[in-house]
């Protein structure tokens, strides 16, 4: 068998691989509250802590990003993110932000199903400095506490979302984010504004990482 004939059923394997986990991957739709108040409210974010001024809230993808939400369960964490303005308990982020709420893209439950909150190329509130690019995955549970499901479902959630955006380059921890304080990607303009995250842990981040391949880890030194 040729070189070149080898090259062509590897590259065969990968495609008919990518064609059945893409298909196979199952997205329930459980939309968050996002109406045209919560657009404008991230739209006034954006331009309070990144001196923006877009049309809309639409982004380029660049990074993903993981989290855990520490509510034990999903109705508890999606009530968490529906809402569309900073509930009053948010007291370590409501002093230095707009009133947005927080929200991801994606909320993973403890038996793996994935649930859709928000289109994943609008603007979420899950990251300080990278919302403008990046992802956000949410996994319900806390430190030491996420199942392996939630980790096989991640896995299958970030290839796909890989493969669907060549602009994705970074996968990260949201424990990992102020790496990227001297990347072009990093926009905020605060420079008192940061808070302190463990999620999702680095066992989590090294099973995920294990298994996933050509997305970078942050730029830490």
């Amino acid at each position: 068998m040729t070189l070149y004939n080898q090259q062509m059923i590897k590259l065969l394997l990968f495609l008919i691989t990518l064609t059945t986990s893409v298909y196979a991957l199952e997205i329930v739709q459980k939309p968050i509250s996002f109406s045209e108040h919560r657009k404008a409210l991230t739209l006034q974010y954006i331009n309070t802590h990144y001196g923006l001024t877009p049309d809309d809230i639409t982004i380029t993808p660049q990074v993903i990003v993981v989290h855990f939400t520490a509510i034990p369960t999903l109705q508890g964490s999606f009530e968490a993110f529906n809402s569309e303005e900073l509930p009053s308990s948010r007291k370590d982020i409501a002093a230095k932000s707009a009133s947005v709420n927080v929200s991801v893209a994606y909320l993973v439950d403890r038996d793996g199903t994935i649930y859709q909150l928000m289109p994943e190329n609008w603007m979420g509130r899950h990251v300080i400095g990278l919302n403008y690019s990046s992802i956000g995955i949410e996994n319900v549970g806390k430190l030491g506490n996420l199942t392996e499901k939630q980790a096989e479902a991640n896995i299958a959630l970030i290839s796909y979302l890989q493969h669907k955006y060549s602009s994705i380059g970074y996968l990260i921890g949201h424990s990992n984010y102020r790496c990227f304080e001297e990347s072009a990607l990093w926009l905020e303009k605060d420079k008192s504004y940061r808070t302190q995250k463990e999620d999702p842990g680095e066992a989590f981040m090294h099973k995920l990482r294990s298994s996933i391949t050509g997305l970078k880890k942050a730029p830490c030194k």
